[in-house]
């Protein structure tokens, strides 16, 4: 199969990694460039004990655990399937008794969909999943970007980066995040998946700054990607972006989570 789809006015390079999932990489639409890279580096999961028995008398939370979806984890085949307005890619894989299907959606309207289906015989009430995408946009170029959250009514420009969880405020479109370019105004839009707990972080790119290869580089040190967080500028650099979901059990399981993206006033 090949690594390069070209469908419903996307073309895209995809490749499945030791330890992010899926990676879609040199991201077109409508023949500009969109997405430099995109990935899942990693789902931790919180639970209430060492073993995956609910102790009712012990609030202890413990954790999070961590193991790689990749090449080592994948179940199956990576798949492709065209549906109506657009085409899919897709991976399931499985680490001990919890298993995840990763998707990428890709619409011929401009909204890309990159969401994590969590299900196995290992969930239950007392567990938090926490999957970690990172995207790095490139707009027409790495640079001349500004990246904005919509707060107080209205959409404000950030200085710095940061750290930026969902406060319940959206635009009317439910966008929450965007990223902007200077010299063409497009955007890349970005609103939560339906019951995600989710927050953003705006990271400066630097290299060796690119998806980690485990939630922490020591322990006890601070877990990525807040361990990237610092207070640079954002205004016309290139900029990494994380979508961060904190997934509560409930009994809607299996649960996808993930943001729904949309590009804007692009390629047209």
């Amino acid at each position: 199969m090949s690594n390069v789809i070209e469908e419903a006015n996307w073309k895209f390079h995809w490749r499945l990694t030791e330890s992010a999932g899926i990676m879609v990489y040199l991201a077109d639409y409508k023949g500009k460039r969109v997405l430099w890279e995109g990935s899942l580096p990693y789902v931790t999961v919180d639970h209430q004990r060492e073993t995956l028995d609910v102790e009712s008398d012990s609030t202890e939370v413990h954790g999070p655990w961590w193991t790689p979806l990749g090449t080592r984890t994948l179940q199956g085949p990576v798949r492709v399937q065209s549906f109506r307005g657009g085409v899919e890619l897709s991976a399931t894989f499985a680490t001990g008794p919890y298993q995840y299907t990763q998707l990428w959606r890709f619409h011929d309207d401009g909204r890309m969909c990159p969401w994590l289906t969590i299900f196995g015989p290992g969930v239950h009430d007392q567990h938090t999943y926490h999957p970690h995408f990172r995207f790095d946009f490139d707009l027409d170029g790495a640079k001349e970007d500004a990246f904005e959250r919509f707060e107080d009514g209205r959409w404000q420009r950030v200085e710095h980066e940061g750290w930026f969880p969902y406060s319940g405020e959206a635009d009317e479109h439910g966008n929450v995040w965007r990223q902007v370019d200077f010299g063409s105004r497009a955007s890349i839009n970005v609103r939560p998946h339906s019951w995600d707990d989710a927050e953003m972080f705006a990271i400066r790119y630097h290299d060796g700054e690119w998806a980690p290869f485990s939630p922490r580089s020591a322990a006890g040190s601070q877990p990525f990607p807040a361990a990237y967080v610092g207070a640079e500028d954002l205004d016309g650099e290139d900029v990494s972006l994380w979508y961060v979901a904190h997934v509560h059990f409930d009994q809607s399981f299996p649960y996808t989570a993930g943001p729904w993206i949309r590009v804007e006033g692009f390629g047209k």
